[in-house]
């Protein structure tokens, strides 16, 4: 598992990292979690033309020669920092009436040490907006391997624009060495866990599952383990995998990002690329699975390549509503 670690501050001492992980997550999480890691590491670590002939290093590095060459990488850059509010009612039958109008301001997708350009202009965006928490659907870091400094030093800036409570769950780029770190700077991470919402004698459970895209680390039946059947859930989770199986365990709203909503899209929003194997009707914004309802973030920042087309970033405030 050293591959991981190579580059945690100094500070944060290999065998602490784990025995806290350890402490947080019960042992065969976490060590399942850093096993997995540590085999992405050594196959992203491989020799360099294996690496080269990978798919996301052929579009790493050609989409920017051929966006520059045409003239619109920088108007991609450009885009890529125009952050849209997007306002969404969601309308929850069980939700108690305490919490009729309780807002979520959902980010998701910041791979803040490649988008910094989205994370400048992030408090900006946010700065106006009432809500009442802040969730953070994954993928906080750039690349799925390598150093993760610089995206918690971001991340650290960006909870001072923030404020209020704010719970976040790992996406298919992170580590979970970053855990302490992130909890540090105020996230609340939810590793298969869900927290009760209290207002008087109501109850909104807010769950979060670990990765399920890549890692398949989600286990949704730990997360709910405690939650009173007809209790209202909000359910986090960095991508719609796993979304029938939440509809069949009684989940109201499944927030979630990891497509970028394609990032390069058609006109229209069409995307070209969804990087999921789901219908595309789950790529992006609001959709619905029999009683549950999800929401799709397009993300704060990019992926691969620091450009946006036809695919504004977002931040989302969800309002609830006990219609």
């Amino acid at each position: 598992m050293d591959a991981i670690f190579e580059h945690v501050s100094e500070r944060e001492d290999e065998e602490e990292i784990v025995a806290w992980l350890e402490a947080r997550l019960g042992s065969r999480h976490a060590l399942s979690r850093l096993k997995r890691e540590s085999q992405n590491e050594a196959n992203m670590t491989r020799s360099s033309l294996q690496r080269w002939l990978s798919l996301y290093t052929i579009i790493d590095t050609l989409t920017p020669i051929a966006l520059r060459t045409s003239g619109l990488l920088s108007p991609g850059r450009r885009n890529a920092s125009r952050i849209e509010v997007v306002r969404n009612q969601v309308d929850l039958p069980r939700l108690p009436e305490t919490f009729d109008g309780f807002s979520i301001l959902h980010l998701s997708d910041l791979h803040a040490d490649i988008s910094e350009g989205a994370m400048q202009a992030l408090p900006d965006a946010i700065g106006g907006l009432e809500y009442d928490i802040c969730v953070i659907t994954g993928d906080f870091r750039g690349k799925t391997y390598g150093p993760h400094g610089r995206a918690v030093e971001l991340v650290r800036k960006m909870m001072a624009a923030i404020g209020n409570p704010t719970f976040g769950i790992l996406g298919n780029h992170d580590t979970a060495a970053m855990l302490p770190a992130l909890e540090w700077s105020g996230v609340r991470m939810l590793m298969n866990e869900a927290e009760a919402i209290c207002r008087g004698s109501d109850r909104l459970w807010l769950a979060g599952v670990d990765d399920p895209h890549f890692y398949r680390m989600d286990d949704l039946n730990t997360a709910l383990e405690g939650v009173p059947q007809h209790d209202a859930v909000v359910l986090l989770s960095h991508s719609a995998d796993g979304h029938v199986r939440a509809e069949h365990s009684g989940v109201d709203l499944l927030l979630c990002g990891h497509t970028h909503g394609g990032q390069i899209c058609l006109p229209g929003g069409i995307p070209v690329l969804t990087s999921s194997r789901l219908p595309r009707r789950l790529a992006s914004g609001p959709w619905r699975q029999g009683d549950m309802v999800g929401y799709t973030s397009r993300g704060v920042g990019t992926s691969a390549i620091d450009a946006r087309f036809n695919c504004s970033p977002e931040v989302t405030l969800h309002t609830l509503r006990n219609h």
